[in-house]
């Protein structure tokens, strides 16, 4: 029997059925990915998940025991399920500090202090957990929402996005840590995302929904090697075409080598065009036939004559 079982869950607003008999399980500590694109069903999924909206069909089972919809509750939610969403949904007038107190007032006053400080250390929000909330930065207060979830250790975190507004630095550092955190007392998570750089450092499993259905479940890894349409693949990265001898081949530019191999067997010769640095690697542009394409590399490739690609078939 797994931990969380979402089984043949469908949601609808209205008329329209936004989120189409979607299933699947999560164990203890497992995170789960949703990825697709805006309006796929991936925020109403979460949301029927954590019982803020009622289902058309389908259950939702916590250790085996059914979990009552939006619908059957005077108020919404699980005791056991948190839910980080895109509206913070914080008390603006009261400090960082008092902000998760507030969800740990069942405690007494020696766990309230311990978990506190656990979690503006966790989330990095020592620095102002005595400013109040409204005079946070959008970052600052998606922290908060994260904390606030986490406070009294539920066993699902549900996350909405939950870095889009942190930069680039604070989102490395502070994500590393949640996740840490989440493994570390088994924590079960399902996070949207339409980022699959996002999906790849986070996923333990990604759920690809397209227009509310499960397209495909399966390892981040797969999807970023092995994707299965050029919409699919996307998601994961820039995305290479070449007509090769009248049939399509599709790589990613990191998908090359200067010596053939099993897998790096498609051989083409082409000349570099163009280099454009981007930090820790470059983006190459190369013309093959009157076709280009860009390859990525820490090292220089500008003179490289004969590459080895590793390509994949796709659906359109």
């Amino acid at each position: 029997m797994a931990f969380l079982e979402i089984q043949n869950v469908s949601i609808a607003y209205d008329s329209k059925t936004v989120v189409k008999n979607v299933g699947f399980t999560v164990e203890r500590g497992e995170i789960i990915v949703l990825l697709g694109a805006s309006g796929d069903g991936k925020t109403s999924l979460l949301k029927g998940i954590g019982g803020f909206l009622p289902l058309k069909t389908g259950k939702i089972n916590l250790e085996g025991n059914g979990l009552k919809d939006a619908s059957e509750k005077l108020i919404p939610g699980h005791e056991k399920i948190r839910l980080v969403n895109q509206d913070f949904n914080l008390d603006d007038h009261h400090t960082v500090e008092e902000n998760i107190r507030l969800k740990l007032l069942a405690f007494n006053k020696e766990y309230q202090l311990a978990r506190i400080k656990t979690l503006l250390n966790l989330t990095g929000l020592n620095e102002v957990k005595d400013q109040k909330a409204i005079l946070l930065s959008g970052g600052q207060k998606q922290r908060l929402a994260i904390a606030r979830a986490l406070a009294d250790e539920p066993e699902v975190l549900l996350l909405d996005e939950p870095f889009n507004q942190l930069d680039f630095q604070t989102k490395s550092r502070i994500s590393k840590h949640i996740k840490a955190y989440l493994k570390e007392h088994e924590i079960a998570a399902i996070m949207v995302t339409h980022n699959g750089v996002e999906a790849i450092e986070w996923g333990d499993k990604v759920v690809y929904l397209q227009k509310g259905k499960v397209k495909r479940m399966d390892a981040p890894m797969n999807f970023f090697e092995k994707p299965q349409s050029l919409i699919e693949a996307s998601f994961f990265g820039k995305v290479n075409c070449l007509d090769l001898d009248g049939e399509k081949h599709y790589f990613r530019p990191s998908f090359f080598s200067d010596v053939t191999s099993r897998l790096f067997n498609q051989k083409i010769k082409a000349n570099c065009v163009s280099k454009e640095f981007l930090g820790w690697y470059s983006a190459y542009t190369f013309s093959y036939e009157g076709q280009s394409f860009e390859l990525n590399s820490t090292s220089d490739i500008s003179e490289l004559k004969e590459i080895y690609l590793k390509t994949f078939q796709l659906n359109a």
